[in-house]
């Protein structure tokens, strides 16, 4: 089996494009950078790319075609040293805001970057935040929205960053099985509690949804996650997998900011709810698994009208018949950091799943649908479900080092994913699908995480590092100090 999992991988391996495609030369390093990051604003109208690289007093934006050729450079003045978070931009043109907040996420400031005109902006904005929580923030189309839980409010409140720097706000009343707050802090009605029924940290929670750029590649860290938001056919889409008999689905208008809701069905068995369930977006599919100690089930439905596509089902006595790799266990207990051990028995694949968080991700590839199902657990301890939910939150919520990395979790879903891949213990098995949703045979290819991780390993004395993707690819961003270069190397999966 060891040496089919090496001969998977060294299959993948030529199935990956690395290129180097921007280099700037000069670039002047100052302690700013060390604990941060360079920014990549992907324009997704002219595909264009823009490079902000911020210093003490001075933030530069390097403005890049289609073809990475760089076409123009400005520089602005830096906001105060507090305003050490970018949240998000939007794009007009080639008329860039970028949007930074302070740690606390209570002052906010931009820096404003008109290549039309050559005019820059950098200054604090008036906003009110005091009785709200900053749940997440959406850079969609070139538009960007700040998503905040009003204590006073069953509902969530939609900020619109204007191209004046001004912001419209849209109070969207939510009415759910439960109060949105605690759907946010995976707080349930006591019959349908799945995750942190009677959990101690149940009132702990902080309130959490995660954005999934579902058109890029996902770890199975992230998209495990219980409450996940999409941005699609303009619509932002909030989903909630806490509940034990359902996905609950809401649907926000970007264009009137109206609101509409759906229920996923969770498959039964022997007319039962399994223990643990959870479902992703991709494409104009919806993908779901429940899972017990015994048993998984995995649905495949049209995402607009509901209707089953697929359904595979496995069982403790038998082997997966659906999977094109071995069961994987990623960082688990006594393993080196990035090591991958294979587990013999369909058993241990459904037990670990059961006493973790089950997730699914989805990535196509010349044509073929990879799926990588299974859960993930805490490296740090022995398997604590509410432990698992705990760690992610204060990673995918707070931000913090990741792997040597700063992440800023509310501007960019990749680096947050990306950053999530390499600190938890995951549990799961790759598997092939053709345009039809039919098993297929063949080799399963690399995730993309894993080609950078092994890139980064080998730089030596780097800095503002960046994971983000851009016109379907994905791209790592790094200072080199030896050099003053500034690099970024794309990485494709497509042959």
């Amino acid at each position: 089996m060891k040496h089919l999992f090496r001969l998977f991988i060294l299959i993948s391996l030529p199935l990956f494009a690395q290129k180097q495609v921007v280099q700037l030369e000069n670039i002047e390093y100052s302690n700013f950078i060390k604990d941060e990051t360079a920014f990549s604003l992907s324009n997704s109208e002219t595909d264009e790319l823009a490079l902000v690289i911020p210093d003490k007093r001075s933030v530069t934006a390097y403005l890049f075609d289609e073809n990475f050729e760089r076409t123009d450079s400005i520089t602005a003045e830096s906001l105060r040293i507090k305003f050490k978070d970018i949240i998000g931009y939007r794009v007009t043109n080639k008329h860039y805001t970028t949007l930074f907040s302070t740690e606390n996420k209570q002052f906010f400031g931009v820096v404003d970057f008109d290549f039309e005109t050559g005019k820059t902006v950098t200054e604090q904005l008036d906003i009110d935040l005091k009785n709200e929580q900053l749940l997440e923030t959406v850079t969609y189309d070139n538009r960007f929205f700040l998503l905040t839980l009003d204590d006073d409010f069953n509902g969530i409140v939609i900020r619109e960053l204007l191209e004046d720097r001004t912001f419209a706000t849209h109070k969207i009343e939510i009415n759910g099985p439960v109060s949105f707050e605690d759907m946010l802090r995976l707080r349930n009605k006591a019959d349908d509690l799945g995750e942190l029924k009677g959990s101690v940290f149940n009132d702990v929670l902080p309130p959490q949804i995660i954005e999934i750029d579902n058109k890029n590649p996902n770890s199975l860290e992230t998209t495990s996650r219980l409450n996940k938001l999409y941005a699609k056919d303009n619509n932002l889409i909030l989903t909630f997998d806490n509940f034990q008999e359902f996905t609950l689905a809401y649907f926000i208008d970007l264009e009137n900011f109206s609101v509409s809701e759906k229920r996923f069905q969770k498959q039964l068995i022997d007319n039962q709810n399994l223990e643990k369930s959870n479902s992703f977006i991709y494409q104009n599919y919806f993908f779901q698994i429940v899972v017990d100690n015994d048993r998984m089930v995995l649905t495949i439905d049209d995402f607009v009208t509901g209707n089953n596509i697929k359904t595979y089902r496995a069982t403790k006595e038998q082997n997966i018949n659906f999977k094109n790799s071995e069961i994987l266990q990623k960082n688990g207990a006594f393993m080196a950091s990035d090591g991958v051990r294979e587990l013999n028995m369909t058993s241990q694949y459904l037990r670990k799943i059961a006493n973790g968080q089950p997730g699914i991700a989805i990535q196509q590839i010349n044509g073929i649908y990879q799926a990588t199902i299974g859960g993930v657990q805490s490296s740090q301890d022995g398997g604590s479900s509410n432990a698992i939910v705990i760690g992610v939150t204060v990673a995918g919520l707070a931000g913090g080092m990741i792997g040597g990395m700063a992440i800023t979790p509310f501007y960019n879903p990749t680096y947050a994913s990306f950053g999530s891949y390499a600190t938890t213990k995951s549990i799961y098995v790759e598997s092939l699908f053709d345009t039809d949703f039919n098993h297929i045979e063949g080799y399963p290819v690399e995730n993309v995480f894993d080609k950078i991780e092994t890139f980064q390993e080998s730089l030596k004395k780097v800095d503002a590092e960046e994971v983000f993707s851009h016109n379907g690819k994905v791209f790592f961003g790094y200072f080199e100090k030896k050099t003053h270069t500034y690099n970024i190397i794309s990485f494709s999966t497509e042959e």
